[in-house]
C-alpha cells in the first residue's frame, strides 16, 4: 500500500516536472508559479510518504518481535524454529521500554534465580 503510493507521488511528481518545463516555455508567469507550488506540494509529500513507510516498517518488525515472544513464568521467551526458546528476557524492561534484556542466571539467590541487570529486576 505504501509502496503504491510513493510510486504514484513519483509519477505525479515526473508529469509535473515535464509541465513545469513546458510552462517555461510558454513564458505565463502565473502559470510557471503555479507549477512551482505543485511540485513544492509534491516535494513535501514525497518526504512525508517516506517517514510514513519507515515508520510503518518499524511497526511491523515490533508486531513481528511482540508476535514471537511468549511470557512465562514471570519472563519473556523467545520463540525460534524448531520448539526452542531463547532468553529470557525482562518483563519488566520489555514491557515499560520495549527493550529485550537478557536475564543474568544467578543460582541460589535469594532474591531469584534470574536477575536483571539493567533495572535490577530478580525473578525466579
Amino acid at each position: 500500500m505504501v509502496a503504491e503510493y510513493v510510486t504514484g507521488l513519483k509519477a505525479a511528481w515526473d508529469v509535473a516536472k515535464a509541465l513545469r518545463a513546458a510552462t517555461d516555455s510558454i513564458g505565463d508567469a502565473h502559470l510557471t508559479l503555479q507549477m512551482a507550488e505543485l511540485i513544492s506540494a509534491l516535494a513535501d509529500a514525497k518526504i512525508e510518504a517516506a517517514g510514513n513507510a519507515e515508520k510503518i516498517a518499524e511497526l511491523q518488525r515490533t508486531l513481528q518481535l511482540r508476535s514471537q515472544l511468549q511470557f512465562s513464568d514471570g519472563k519473556y521467551f523467545k520463540e525460534l524454529e524448531e520448539g526452542t526458546q531463547d532468553g529470557p528476557f525482562c518483563a519488566t524492561c520489555y514491557d515499560s521500554t520495549s527493550k529485550k534484556i537478557r536475564l543474568q542466571h544467578v543460582p541460589g539467590s535469594t532474591f531469584g534465580d534470574w536477575h536483571c541487570r539493567v533495572c535490577n529486576g530478580s525473578f525466579r
